[in-house]
């Protein structure tokens, strides 16, 4: 946090008071150099130029209130009990008199001015600047001034405006009227970048460490000689000071803390290098004045350490000070305490950090955590409230550095409807959010609850978090940022309090990507759009389909979370395909409650997967854990990319999953020429266990088409596993995988015992069952290519005969039960022995055909 300190108003040295309704112009009647004709930006008050040959002296009433003023100061400082004047009324003549002397520009409140305006020739520039205000509010209608009207200026503290809200004769609008010919310059205006003054901070830095190893500190006018010998103008001469106090001043915690006196004189500061906000105040202005620079003090509230959100400021004397320069006419806003670090008063430690923001801020980001006493030195019109003040969503200075803005709410104090407070934000370039979720406990401790009740949606220059608070209660919203595509350690932008009025009791799984839906960057890795939202996926019957549409091929790799889900159990929820424009999953929840599905994605050929999205789905209806996927599924679930690489195409079944009734199915592609097939049947519990697994799968190979069929023994789901060779692989890779769904009682028989000389071209069309019936004739009709000659062999040998269309046939006898019959081939018209391409099972018992057909 930012360090505030207990210093209230500090000396400000007062004119001759005018009233209110009368605007300054110049220092003197007897000035013939003061240019009316033109307004004058910043701050009235100035102290006189060091040879002016005038002294003013204050009235008795303003002596007694600066000098009351004065003793406040001292109080705040804890320098002396209040009661007990600190300055006589000599020695503040003196002191106003010193003060009036800075830098030859002259304070308008020190001056009446009135006698002068009113006093003008008609066609005076003075006169015709009044006018010009006066037409500009009026339509032209002319007011002429009254000699008679005798105008003061505010009792109170000095303005930073030249001309006040009210002009003469009561008129008001002159300083709205007096703007559009002279607006205000930006920081931007006076530097576009810091790094303009890099020469500047490099030679102050270089010089404080010179001084650091002299034995005797060197006084104040020596030390603002030596870091603004290479200045060459006032602004730099204003960051020469800057820097030196922001890198040689440390914050005087203990007297923050009240365990030890305040160091704040600028002599003390100067001597301890420490100091409170008032001492970096003091010590920036006295710097100033001997390089010649308008520098005045601004007390107020600042929301640094020890603020709390929502925290009332009425009733409470202002805690902070900081400092106002002028520049080219303006008057612009510091605070080198700010700029130096921070604290940590658990620690009771200084950090130094290093601030830039706070130099010469522009008045509307100065606003937000700055709140002068008087407020004519906001230099915002029209001005803040100190109620509007505390209401104002805290904002730390990266908030502005990332350019970021506010959608809604502004204001700092959320109350939630229907369990739920909803918070946007804009930022002008892409950037990166997270967030941080705390329960207030009394005053001072915070329960963390980290990123577990929120849904945080990014877009490329946009964020919306909707926050579920677990319980009833005040809650603490911290909002962190970082530019987009960076590493960067996300910094704290903003803060809001939740009152939650009705609890949502909704525990949302963890995200550590920090955002919901497509990846504010989604684009450029390759995701054009998803068919679901950003907002809330609610699942009704247990399953989902998620599709991105791509604009290039992307291989993709998924991540389910639900508080009741395990690892191993979360991949049989996911079923993926990766196509050439598309990439899809088909997500299984098995528990009621809310999930976060993520995506991650790479290029063909890349090395990392990225988070592309994270959506949030709640689900109302389970599905059976019986129903999930088989375990093991690869990436490439269905056709897509991998049987494209792999030379497959015209499939029967596209889509990863098939359904089917029957217990039986037959998946077809077409291949190369050289390609050859394998297949894979797996279950994950198989309680049929008479015959191996392989037995439930036939492949047959015919000319460029490949046909996979399979049989089901149980129902339930089966992975089916394709894989391929060809001359320029060989071993077999894999290709993809299929998801086969049953949930009928098929009892299919197996196909027959397949060996390796079962060959590209072989098929086999009776029987399609591998279990004959005891004591059978059985008709056989087997396509072999290049065969020269085919047998079966059981208790007996038949052998088959080549029809015309060269299909081997034949009536065989099965023979007994537990008999094995044999198909063999000769294929080599030179070869002595037969290959034993297929056998089949013989069963006393009369199997069910049913299905087994294939």
């Amino acid at each position: 946090m930012k360090m505030d300190c207990d210093s209230g108003k500090s000396f400000k040295p007062q004119g001759v008071k005018v009233s209110k309704s009368m605007s300054t112009i110049c220092s003197s009647s007897s000035n013939a150099n003061c240019h009316e004709s033109h307004p004058i930006q910043g701050p009235a008050r100035q102290a006189q130029g060091r040879n002016h040959s005038e002294k003013l002296s204050p009235s008795p009433d303003i002596m007694s209130a600066a000098a009351r003023e004065s003793q406040i100061s001292d109080f705040y400082n804890g320098n002396v009990a209040l009661g007990c004047p600190s300055d006589t009324s000599e020695k503040f003549h003196q002191r106003v008199a010193k003060e009036s002397r800075w830098n030859g520009e002259t304070t308008p409140k020190e001056i009446m001015a009135t006698k002068r305006i009113a006093n003008a020739p008609k066609d005076s520039p003075i006169k015709r600047t009044f006018l010009f205000g006066e037409n500009k509010i009026d339509n032209g209608s002319k007011m002429s001034l009254k000699k008679s009207t005798v105008h003061k200026l505010p009792e109170k503290g000095c303005s930073p405006l030249a001309v006040s809200r009210e002009g003469p004769d009561g008129l008001r609008g002159e300083t709205q009227a007096w703007s559009s010919v002279t607006q205000r310059k930006k920081r931007r205006d006076l530097f576009p970048d810091s790094k303009v003054f890099s020469h500047i901070d490099a030679h102050v830095l270089r010089v404080s460490e010179q001084i650091k190893s002299k034995p005797a500190l060197p006084s104040v006018q020596t030390i603002v000689q030596l870091i603004t010998d290479e200045a060459q103008s006032k602004l730099e001469t204003v960051r020469a000071i800057w820097i030196w106090l922001c890198h040689n001043i440390r914050y005087d915690v203990d007297g923050f803390l009240g365990l030890s006196q305040k160091i704040h004189t600028p002599e003390q500061v100067r001597q301890t290098g420490r100091g409170v906000c008032s001492g970096y105040a003091h010590l920036c202005r006295e710097m100033c004045r001997e390089a010649g620079v308008s520098c005045i003090e601004v007390s107020g509230y600042g929301r640094g350490t020890g603020y709390q959100q929502g925290q009332n400021c009425q009733q409470k004397k202002s805690n902070h000070m900081w400092n106002a320069v002028q520049l080219e006419g303006q008057w612009y806003l510091l605070d080198a305490c700010w700029g130096a670090g921070t604290v940590d008063a658990e620690k009771r430690l200084f950090i130094p950090r290093y601030d830039d923001f706070f130099f010469l801020t522009d008045p509307e980001h100065f606003i937000e955590t700055h709140w002068p006493d008087e407020p004519e030195w906001q230099l915002v019109q029209p001005h803040v409230s100190l109620e509007d003040f505390e209401q104002r969503v805290f904002k730390t200075s990266e908030f502005f550095k990332l350019q970021l803005s506010l959608l809604s709410p502004n204001h700092s104090l959320l109350k939630t409807e229907h369990g739920e407070a909803t918070v946007s934000l804009r930022s002008a370039h892409p950037a990166e959010f997270s967030y941080h979720l705390s329960k207030l406990c009394g005053n001072v401790s915070k329960e963390a609850l980290g990123t577990t009740h929120g849904m945080l949606t990014v877009s490329e220059k946009s964020m919306t978090l909707k926050v579920l608070p677990p319980t009833e209660g005040l809650f603490e919203l911290m909002i962190f940022a970082r530019p987009a595509d960076t590493q960067n350690p996300y910094s704290w932008v903003c803060s809001y309090q939740i009152k939650c009025l009705e609890s949502h009791k909704k525990e949302l799984p963890e995200n550590p990507f920090h955002f919901w839906g497509l990846h504010p960057k989604g684009k450029d890795f390759g995701i054009e759009e998803s068919n679901c939202g950003e907002d809330l996926i609610v699942v009704a019957t247990g399953t989902l389909l998620l599709t991105l549409q791509t604009s290039r091929p992307l291989l993709a790799t998924y991540q389910l979370v639900n508080k009741d889900l395990d690892t191993s159990l979360s991949m049989k929820c996911l079923a993926s395909q990766a196509e050439e424009e598309k990439l899809s999953c088909h997500v299984l929840c098995p528990f009621l409650g809310y999930y976060r599905l993520s995506v991650f994605v790479k290029d063909l050929g890349g090395d990392l997967f990225k988070n592309a999205a994270n959506f949030l789905i709640r689900c109302s209806g389970p599905i059976n854990q019986n129903e999930l996927f088989p375990s093991g599924l690869s990436m490439h679930c269905g056709t897509g990319i991998s049987t494209g690489c792999r030379g497959f195409s015209n499939p029967s079944h596209p889509a990863p999953i098939i359904n089917t009734n029957q217990g039986k199915c037959n998946i077809t592609f077409h291949t190369r020429s050289d390609t050859e097939v394998a297949a894979i049947l797996s279950k994950d519990k198989v309680t049929n266990t008479k015959y191996p697994m392989e037995r439930y799968v036939l492949l047959t190979h015919l000319g460029n088409k490949v046909s996979v069929c399979i049989l089901l023994p149980e129902s339930g789901l089966y992975k089916v596993g394709l894989f391929s060779r060809n001359k320029d692989h060989k071993d077999f890779a894999h290709v993809c995988d299929y998801v086969v769904r049953c949930f009928s009682e098929p009892r299919c028989l197996p196909f027959p015992r397949v060996y390796s000389m079962w060959r590209k071209g072989c098929i086999l069309l009776q029987p399609r069952t591998g279990v004959l019936q005891e004591r059978s004739w059985i008709k056989f009709r087997v396509k072999l290519p290049k065969a020269y000659r085919a047998l079966v062999v059981g208790q007996s040998r038949t052998e088959l005969q080549p029809n015309c269309s060269k299909i081997w046939e034949g009536e065989v006898y099965t023979g007994l039960a537990r008999t094995v019959l044999k198909l063999a081939v000769k294929f080599s018209q030179h070869s002595t022995s037969m290959d034993v391409i297929l056998s089949f099972d013989v069963e006393g018992s009369s199997p069910s055909s049913e299905g087994s057909s294939g």
